[in-house]
């Protein structure tokens, strides 16, 4: 059974038919020719959507007909469409930079510093702690964990090493921050990411200052 296409990437926007309606992740208007896809509704219409996109080139399209849902990757912003619809059910990532599609339709996407995942069994999303300082490549997926290379821009020695995510109980597995985080057992990272000296409890009165 062929399944008739839901969508079509167009090279730019077209010079005639009806105007076409811009898409952001923050529903502010923009003018600009950003990643352009026609899409077709339920009743046969078709309208042309032109999105704005991130801070990637990373473009791309999954198709999912079972949930009515497009998922659409522009510039490494990603937007999840009823094609029926002319606004974005969700949004997420920015700086999306590659994504793997598994076995069941769920989606692995990476930036230069986490995984975010997409699970179409559950319909949950969820992003990983952060695994790397600056940098994601080499991703494959084995056994149900994404494998891939980290960067370290401090070490000059080994730039690049290895990690891996459980995809299932979603523990990591070496990655450059994860190392670094290690070798610095008094630094933590708070909730907005940054690092900082761990709170020490000092033993003594604070009143006493000799």
């Amino acid at each position: 059974m062929t399944t008739e296409k839901r969508y079509e990437i167009l090279k730019g926007l077209p010079a005639y038919g009806p105007m076409y309606i811009p898409i952001s992740g923050d529903e502010e208007p923009f003018y600009s020719e950003g990643y352009v896809v026609k899409f077709k509704k339920s009743d046969g219409e078709e309208w042309v959507a032109n999105f704005r996109p991130g801070w990637s080139d990373y473009n791309n399209i999954f198709d999912f007909p079972e949930h009515n849902i497009i998922a659409v990757f522009a510039g490494g912003q990603g937007y999840i469409m009823n094609p029926d619809e002319h606004k974005p059910q969700m949004t997420f990532g920015l700086t999306i930079k590659d994504v793997i599609q598994k076995e069941d339709g769920s989606l692995i996407c990476s930036d230069d510093i986490h995984i975010l995942v997409l699970d179409n069994k559950t319909g949950e999303i969820w992003k990983s702690d952060r695994i790397s300082w600056d940098g994601i490549k080499d991703l494959k997926l084995v056994d149900n964990k994404i494998i891939g290379q980290t960067y370290d821009p401090t070490n000059d020695n080994q730039p690049w090493s290895e990690f891996e995510l459980n995809l299932e109980t979603k523990d990591i597995k070496g990655g450059s921050f994860q190392d670094f985080l290690e070798r610095n057992e008094q630094l933590e990272v708070q909730k907005n990411g940054i690092l900082r000296e761990k709170y020490q409890i000092e033993k003594k009165p604070w009143w006493k200052i000799w």
